[in-house]
């Protein structure tokens, strides 16, 4: 059996699994998408499975895949959280922190700046941010990431 007749015929299991571990819709949706992107840069690996094997990698790559977003997502430090908390923040009312974020975001590139004003002064979320600008709400996450990276060089 061939993933795609896989695919198609577990994916609502796949989905509901991936909600059962991230308890988010998008976030779910986005894990399976890339589990079948990835068994389809690697189709001839499958040749030799019957129907219950590829289910099963399907199954372990959903859950791989969502330890290594929970990974990256920590890999900000605390303390570096809650500098960046009170730069962004839009609590953070004080002329000083405007400024400064301000500041900072002017040296990342446009997309950048983008991603990080509708975040954290729009507070908008990562599905919302997609939706104005038309890209996923993997890729959102993915450039906020990269952009706070940035900023902590900055900082």
């Amino acid at each position: 059996m061939n993933i795609y007749l896989v695919y198609q015929k577990y994916n609502k299991e796949f989905i509901a699994y991936a909600k059962s571990i991230t308890q988010n819709s998008d976030r779910a949706f986005d894990l399976v998408q890339e589990a079948y992107v990835s068994a389809l840069e690697r189709e001839e690996m499958f040749a030799n499975m019957n129907e219950h094997q590829i289910k099963g990698w399907f199954f372990t790559t959903i859950k791989n895949r969502n330890i290594d977003f929970i990974r990256k997502q920590n890999k900000i430090l605390p303390c570096e959280n809650v500098i960046l908390n009170n730069v962004l923040s839009k609590e953070s009312q004080d002329f000083e922190s405007q400024v400064t974020f301000d500041n900072l975001i002017q040296k990342l590139p446009r997309k950048n700046k983008e991603i990080l004003v509708l975040k954290y002064k729009m507070l908008l979320n990562s599905t919302e941010i997609g939706e104005i600008l038309g890209i996923s709400p993997s890729t959102v996450r993915s450039r906020l990431s990269a952009s706070l990276k940035m900023l902590k060089n900055e900082i």
